[in-house]
């Protein structure tokens, strides 16, 4: 398996940044929740932070290692994330984002054909994992359009 590609890494980088952009543009909303029970907005950025450090980071290290890690479906819904102030999870998902990239890059080729095992999803190479934070990030683009479209139609004081 090929290094990780500069496509790749742009892909990554623009999910990021767009993601970025959606939700520093509602941080002084950072509470607001689309219905009772689901997600405000600071706990979307709390979660993308915490989920990339716990999961993905950990992932893609203990599988570069040739540990061949075994894997779990990740969830951290049952956590209290709802302290998190949204610029600083931005902030910290921006960090460990950085320092996956810098991992990765950093990587000799041999390294890409280590994997880790899914209980769900089988093998995954380094590839599949930065594939699963590629498709978690386009997922959150697109459950969060709605919410967003929503909240600026209410008016002011709702």
């Amino acid at each position: 398996m090929d290094k990780i590609t500069k496509q790749q890494i742009g892909n990554i980088q623009a999910t990021q940044k767009k993601l970025t952009h959606l939700l520093q543009s509602l941080a002084s909303e950072q509470d607001w929740q689309p219905d009772p029970g689901e997600w405000s907005f600071r706990f979307i950025a709390a979660h993308l932070a915490t989920t990339k450090k716990e999961c993905y980071k950990k992932r893609v290290v203990q599988s570069a290692f040739g540990k061949n890690p075994p894997f779990e479906s990740y969830y951290n819904t049952c956590r209290n994330l709802s302290k998190s102030e949204l610029v600083d999870s931005l902030s910290k998902w921006a960090s460990t984002r950085q320092e996956i990239i810098e991992f990765v890059t950093a990587l000799l080729e041999n390294k890409f054909a280590f994997t880790g095992t899914h209980a769900a999803f089988g093998t995954l190479t380094i590839q599949g994992i930065l594939n699963f934070m590629l498709n978690h990030d386009q997922e959150h683009i697109a459950n969060l359009e709605k919410p967003i479209t929503r909240y600026r139609l209410l008016p002011y004081g709702d």
